[in-house]
């Protein structure tokens, strides 16, 4: 098999001209990873991820992952923090965060390398698409943050669900990154029908981040916070309960962050309590119960067990095969909340479909032989 190597401007070259049906396709190989993951022993065949500090605090993550078709790592670097005054003009023009995914065969022999940074981004912002494609209701959508998180997820709701789609919120501090978030969502491609906004952006705007929140039918949380975005009070409200949300996190990764309100967690996964009817047996989805169970802070502080985790592939297992009742139901219009840490088997599956779809637009580099 010809050797592929995928640049950074290749990378975003593939990813910037896809067409539905192309999502489409790398979705369904997402979903088949998730389901070996869950459902065939898969995960005893997954390395755990190593973190290296180095004099100087330069951090190392080497994340490996196989499956029964590749063998892949993903070595992510992390810059220590530096005095702007100090830093050279090459150190500020380099993002913080640098990534490599490797995949080699079953049998080991290389099949590609690929820049990772804008894969991670777009293979994380799928993973909750998953779930949400299958919402009945997605007029008005709330994004918390700005950065490449927020644009893979508003880009491929667009692209998928695009014409069902009226408003889009964008929650984020900085003003300047929301523009640039602005710009590219809008160089994409933006249907004149959705209306993007920034939440706050007018001085004598009356509307509260509360009004903002229980007005949406899907709200992206995709920002590293250490403390909940909203309080768990804007969704358990007599108000807020008259309709129901699909929720992602994705954006919190240690045991000291939180995206979503504990309490909110609690309430929603207690079987007897008020959302017990939108619901489908007290469960949340996620990518992984074991990671999440030793990085997702809110999920850890709200003291939630593994039998109040559904895992996307064993979910996806059960829609294709039993589809018991209430589950569709469920995942089409109650209340859903995702919560993603990531696993590496995400990156082989995208990743592999990536080098396919280089392959066949001629972009990045093949070789023969390696």
């Amino acid at each position: 098999m010809p050797f592929a190597v995928l640049s950074d401007t290749d990378v975003k070259a593939v990813l910037r001209d896809l067409k539905p049906f192309e999502v489409t396709n790398i979705a369904d190989d997402l979903v088949q990873a998730f389901v070996q993951y869950s459902c065939h022993d898969e995960q005893q065949y997954q390395p755990h991820r190593n973190v290296i500090t180095r004099p100087g605090n330069q951090v190392s993550l080497f994340m490996p992952a196989t499956t029964q078709q590749s063998i892949g790592v993903k070595i992510v670097g992390i810059s220590p923090s530096q005095d702007p005054a100090g830093a050279s003009q090459d150190a500020k023009l380099k993002p913080a965060l640098q990534s490599a995914l490797t995949i080699c065969d079953a049998l080991g022999q290389a099949t590609g390398i690929l820049n990772a940074a804008e894969l991670t981004a777009f293979r994380t912002a799928l993973g909750s698409i998953l779930l949400y494609r299958l919402r009945q209701v997605t007029e008005n959508i709330v994004v918390f943050g700005a950065g490449k998180q927020a644009l893979w997820h508003i880009r491929l709701a667009i692209l998928l669900r695009g014409q069902d789609i009226r408003k889009i919120t964008v929650i984020n501090r900085s003003s300047r990154r929301t523009q640039e978030l602005f710009d590219a969502i809008t160089e994409s491609g933006l249907p004149l029908h959705i209306d993007l906004e920034a939440f706050g952006e007018k001085e004598d705007d009356k509307v509260t981040l509360e009004d903002v929140v229980t007005a949406a039918d899907a709200i992206f949380c995709t920002t590293p916070s250490t403390t909940p975005l909203f309080p768990a009070t804007f969704m358990t409200s007599e108000k807020a309960r008259v309709k129901t949300r699909f929720i992602s996190a994705i954006g919190s990764y240690r045991l000291d962050m939180a995206e979503i309100d504990p309490e909110l967690l609690k309430a929603v996964t207690d079987p007897s309590g008020s959302f017990s009817h939108q619901v489908w047996q007290g469960h949340i989805a996620v990518d992984s119960i074991e990671g999440c169970l030793q990085e997702a802070g809110e999920l850890v502080t709200a003291g939630l067990s593994s039998d109040q985790m559904l895992e996307i592939g064993r979910m996806e297992d059960l829609r294709a095969k039993t589809n018991p009742s209430g589950l569709r139901e469920w995942l089409e219009s109650g209340f859903v909340i995702y919560k993603s840490v990531g696993i590496g088997i995400m990156d082989i599956a995208v990743g592999n479909k990536l080098v396919e779809l280089a392959r066949s637009k001629d972009i990045g580099i093949h070789l023969d032989s390696f």
